[in-house]
């Protein structure tokens, strides 16, 4: 079997999605780009993730090719194969739709930067792509253009995209934009909250870019 290794491991970081509350049913999907190949391991289009198996995950190329699968590819393979192939850096991607963070994708406010692990991660400001109906070449590339070089956008009335140098990590990120969200809810509904201001998200930022990790 192509990328037996990957495809497992597409399984276990969506199953994982799921259990901590980051995805509902068969909602959201996972990628893992190849280093080697260059092909893309993505779950399949509304198949329960507790009755995933490797032969489920479809294999793909950078193009949207099918390599190897019997199966449909998610709905959403469009965003991932042009992240990909704009960002040489990502080699995993989560689209989520985690409550708290789908939340503030659907309201027309800024996304409030309260605790330092997320300044650490998205900077002074988490982007957010205007609507657009999902599963499209236009979705694709609203999120894209988005997302820029950052490692999270939300995706307004639909949830969360993020990305890293493996798909470990892309759920990392995915779980660090998450509480943040409900920190923020949890803040606002307290009182009036302290935002971190810009200039020291954009420091924090640098820093751990520099420093955090092996």
């Amino acid at each position: 079997m192509l990328l037996e290794e990957e495809r497992k491991k597409v399984i276990a970081v969506a199953k994982k999605a799921r259990n901590i509350g980051l995805v509902p049913l068969t909602f959201g999907n996972f990628s893992i780009r190849d280093r080697n190949t260059g092909y893309i391991c993505i779950t399949p289009s509304g198949i329960d993730y507790d009755e995933l198996c490797a032969e489920d995950i479809v294999v793909i190329d950078l193009e949207g090719k099918v390599v190897e699968g019997l199966r449909k590819p998610s709905v959403e393979t469009p965003m991932h194969k042009l992240v990909y192939q704009k960002r040489e850096d990502v080699f995993g991607i989560c689209h989520t739709h985690s409550p708290y963070a789908t939340a503030w994708a659907s309201c027309d406010v800024e996304f409030p930067i309260l605790v330092a692990e997320l300044a650490g991660l998205v900077g002074d400001r988490l982007a957010k792509a205007p609507y657009c109906q999902f599963g499209t070449m236009d979705f694709a590339e609203v999120v894209t253009a988005c997302l820029q070089d950052k490692q999270a956008v939300l995706l307004s009335n639909h949830g969360l995209l993020t990305v890293g140098s493996d798909l470990d990590n892309a759920f990392v990120n995915a779980v660090i934009v998450e509480e943040g969200a409900k920190i923020a809810c949890f803040a606002y509904n307290i009182g009036e909250p302290r935002l971190i201001p810009k200039t020291e998200c954009r420091k924090v930022r640098k820093w751990v870019t520099k420093n955090y990790g092996q």
